[in-house]
């Protein structure tokens, strides 16, 4: 539900849409709408968890 070009902030910094992994290179933070409609962040190539040091319950920023 969130709109094509909105960005999200999270633990210092801005992650762009991707549609899929492929899209950005290899150890680039992005998020994606998974298959559930959810908004996921990943590292392509990576773990998004130990990359950007992400915690459930982590403050999350919607940026239109």
């Amino acid at each position: 539900m969130l709109p094509p070009n909105a960005r999200l902030a999270a633990a210092g910094r801005v992650l762009e849409r991707e549609r899929t992994f492929s899209d950005r290179p290899p150890g680039s933070a992005f998020w994606y709408e998974n298959s559930n409609g959810l908004a996921e962040i990943a590292v392509n190539q990576g773990r998004a968890d130990r990359d950007l040091g992400l915690s459930i319950g982590i403050p999350l920023e919607i940026v239109a």
